[in-house]
C-alpha cells in the first residue's frame, strides 16, 4: 500500500487501494485510531526509506538527496534526515555497529593491534616459533573496500563465487579494484 499510494496517480487507481486501507484499519476498534495509525505508518516508512536512500548515496553529498518527493516527504522532512545523516558522517548501520574501522589479523585469524602485536597474548600461548613460515609472504583472504572501509572475508578456494569480476561493494557499490588486502602478519 505504501508504494502504491506513492506511485499510483489515476483516479482509478487510487480507488483500487482504498479496500486494502480500509481492511488495514478494520483491524482497529477506533477508526480515528486506524487513520491515525495508518497515516503514522506511512510516515515512517516513507521517512527509513528516505534515511536509507541517502545512506545508500555515500559520504560525498553535499546536497539533498533526490527521492523525497516521489517518498511523499516534505522538503523540510527530507533536510532535517538529510543534516542528521551529514551530522553522523553518512554512516550506514553497519559502520556505527562495527565501527567502521579494518581490523588487522593475523596467519591464524587472530586480532592484531595497531602495532600489529596480538591483541591478547593468551592468544599466542603454545605457539611453535616457526621461522621459514614467519619469512612467508603474508597470504590474506581478507580485503577493505578503500571507499567505505567494508571488510569482506573470502573463504580460501571460494573466491571464484564470492569475489568474481563484476563484484560491487554491497555497502557503498564500489567495483572491485577498490578492494585492498588486509595486511596480516603473524607474530
Amino acid at each position: 500500500m505504501f508504494f502504491g499510494s506513492r506511485i499510483i496517480k489515476s483516479p482509478e487507481g487510487k480507488a483500487a487501494l482504498e479496500p486494502i486501507k480500509d481492511m488495514i484499519k478494520s483491524t482497529y476498534r477506533d477508526e480515528q485510531v486506524a487513520e491515525t495509525l495508518v497515516e503514522t505508518s506511512q510516515q515512517a516508512i516513507a521517512e527509513a526509506a528516505y534515511r536509507s536512500t541517502v545512506l545508500a548515496a555515500g559520504k560525498g553529498q553535499k546536497t539533498l538527496t533526490p527521492g523525497w518527493e516521489v517518498l511523499g516527504l516534505d522538503k523540510d522532512t527530507a533536510t532535517r534526515i538529510f543534516e542528521a545523516e551529514a551530522e553522523e558522517g553518512f554512516r550506514t548501520e553497519r559502520e556505527t555497529m562495527y565501527g567502521g574501522q579494518a581490523q588487522r589479523y593475523d596467519k591464524k585469524g587472530r586480532k592484531l593491534n595497531e602495532d600489529g602485536k596480538l591483541q591478547d597474548p593468551i592468544d599466542s600461548e603454545g605457539d611453535i616459533d616457526d621461522e621459514e613460515s614467519s619469512n612467508d609472504a603474508p597470504a590474506s583472504n581478507v580485503f577493505t573496500c578503500s571507499n567505505c572501509g567494508y571488510t569482506l572475508f573470502i573463504a580460501k578456494g571460494r573466491e571464484f563465487k564470492f569475489y568474481g569480476d563484476d563484484f560491487k561493494c554491497p555497502e557503498c557499490g564500489a567495483a572491485k579494484d577498490k578492494f585492498h588486502p588486509v595486511d596480516i602478519t603473524d607474530d
